[in-house]
Formats: C-alpha cells, structure tokens, sequence
C-alpha cells in the first residue's frame, strides 16, 4: 500500500484549508493540503461554501478504496440475448460503448461508485457472484465532482 503523498492528487484537483471543518480528521483533501509542500504559492481549494453544516459536497474519504482495472472476463457466460442487455447497461454505466471497451481493456480506472453500478446491474439480471475485474488494487481515490 503506498503512502498518501502530495504528489498523488492530481495537479487540478481541490484541496481543503478549512481547519473548522468537523470532517477534516477523515478527509482527503485536508490531508493533501496539509502535504503541500512549503514553496506552493496557490492551488485550486475548496470554498466554504462546499460545507453546509456537517456535510460537504465535496468530502473524499482519505482512506484507500478498491480500484479495479479491466474487465475481460467481467461477463458470465449468458444467452445471446441475456449478453445484449448487459452490454447496454455496461455501456449506460461508461457512458458509451466506445468507453466501455476502454474501461474493459484497463486504460481507464473503474471508481467505486462504477463497480457498485456493475454489482446492481448483475443483481437485476438474476447473476448471482459478483463481478470479476482483470486487477484491484487499495490506493487513494480522488474523486471528479
């Protein structure tokens, strides 16, 4: 498991200065912005306006999560039919086929929230085991509001 370092986070990605803030010990944008080093003059931040009383809208869990990578054998053997429809809910959860093939070949990460979209959509089509990715790995995940 890697070390949470300054360098992890994307150059474009919002770090939070917000000592008041109540979820600050569990956030991974307080923690980046206390890695920063002492010769950054700015960075993109998160606005107070982010945080309505305990709740920010864009809190990030600073512990590491799944990541899974590829998806070549992702699917049960099924009808023709049966396949088709997974292949249209795949594609609805990427955005397009196009991407789905992307994602499947392992050049994009597949995010907790995707994973969890893949698990409910092999619930609706009565496939009883969970999903099998090509890898999965613990890191930090930095999520795109």
């Amino acid at each position: 498991m890697q070390q949470l370092t300054y360098s992890l986070a994307p150059h474009d990605w919002a770090i939070c200065f917000q000592d008041d803030c109540p979820m600050k010990d569990t956030c991974l944008r307080y923690a980046i912005a206390r890695l920063a080093p002492t010769g950054i003059t700015h960075h993109v931040t998160v606005l107070p306006t982010a945080r309505q009383g305990d709740h920010c809208t864009l809190f990030a869990t600073k512990e590491p999560v799944q990541i899974a990578r590829g998806m070549k054998n992702l699917l049960p053997r099924a009808a023709r039919g049966e396949l088709k429809r997974l292949h249209e809910g795949l594609y609805a959860i990427f955005g397009c086929k196009s991407r789905y093939y992307l994602y499947r070949e392992g050049k994009y990460l597949i995010t907790p929230q995707q994973q969890q979209s893949i698990e409910a959509l092999f619930r609706r089509h009565d496939i009883n085991r969970m999903p099998h990715y090509d890898s999965i790995t613990e890191e930090f995940y930095f999520p795109k509001p």
